[in-house]
């Protein structure tokens, strides 16, 4: 709910949106779905970004592109990203919340407020995705950069501030992964989440993401349990190392979802899981 809204915008093309988003106490608006309930007293002047042609899913070289206005429902219904991951940014977006979200939220939205879609964001740290922004450059000139999402999400309230999504990308190359959930109930908001995506070369693991959320305030890569199955055979053993380490260097929350102690030992159950899981399927697909 705004309280102090005084102009209302809706551009048709992101020259015209970053030259309004100049304006102080301006906000950008996507879905929506942020904004509904809060009481806001703060911005003045909102973008709607719905004009900017920006809600669509297309190949892109060796990756999927997905516009930033795209529904979490239109990227639930996608066939070129149903399989993506083996699955898991489908399973993802159905933990993100009910179909009346769905069809509203948007990427580009999601990955504004990490804290409303952890899981999702969890899985495109895991699948690797890129993000693609546009800002003003000299002169009033357009300029899209592009960053991994890790680093974005590093500098997102910096980035936001000049810069709007214009799209992520998500490679197609073929892995192995799964998606691993504790919660109170099936519906909840995870009290820990873990996504791990492998790919194997000569019997080892060659590429491992593992991103997790309820460890800390936002989704991350837990990068020391990476760097521990690089170039590896993915034994037993190596997965119980793995899963030891997961967490050991996090300081997770503290609050009525699970106490810290209690999420330290989830991130090694479902960072064993999901690892099982992954080599599971890698070696399904070479059996086939």
């Amino acid at each position: 709910m705004f309280l102090r809204l005084k102009a209302y915008h809706r551009p048709r093309d992101l020259g015209e949106a970053l030259s309004l988003l100049s304006a102080p106490r301006t906000r950008l608006l996507a879905g929506g779905t942020a904004v509904v309930g809060p009481v806001d007293d703060e911005t003045e002047t909102v973008i709607d970004l719905s004009g900017l042609g920006l809600a669509y899913i297309r190949p892109d070289g060796p990756a999927v592109a997905l516009g930033a206005m795209t529904t979490l429902a239109g990227v639930l219904e996608s066939p070129a990203l149903q399989q993506a991951g083996a699955g898991i940014l489908s399973q993802a977006v159905l933990h993100t919340g009910p179909t009346t979200l769905l069809n509203r939220a948007t990427i580009g939205g999601a990955l504004a407020r990490p804290d409303r879609a952890g899981e999702l964001v969890a899985a495109l740290l895991a699948l690797d995705g890129r993000i693609l922004t546009r800002r003003l450059g000299v002169g009033g000139s357009v300029v899209r950069e592009g960053m991994e999402l890790g680093a974005f999400l590093h500098h997102r309230p910096e980035v936001l501030r000049t810069a709007i999504i214009e799209e992520v990308q998500i490679p197609t190359a073929p892995v192995s992964a799964a998606l691993e959930r504790v919660a109170r109930t099936p519906r909840d908001e995870a009290t820990v989440s873990v996504a791990a995506v492998v790919q194997y070369q000569d019997d080892r693991c060659h590429t491992a993401r593992i991103a997790a959320t309820g460890l800390s305030s936002q989704p991350e890569r837990l990068k020391a349990v990476e760097a521990l199955l690089e170039g590896v055979p993915l034994t037993d053993e190596q997965i119980i190392r793995a899963a030891t380490a997961a967490g050991q260097t996090m300081e997770p929350p503290d609050d009525f979802r699970g106490g810290t102690d209690y999420r330290r030992h989830l991130a090694g159950v479902l960072v064993r899981r999901a690892l099982e899981k992954a080599r599971e399927l890698a070696l399904a697909g070479r059996k086939e």
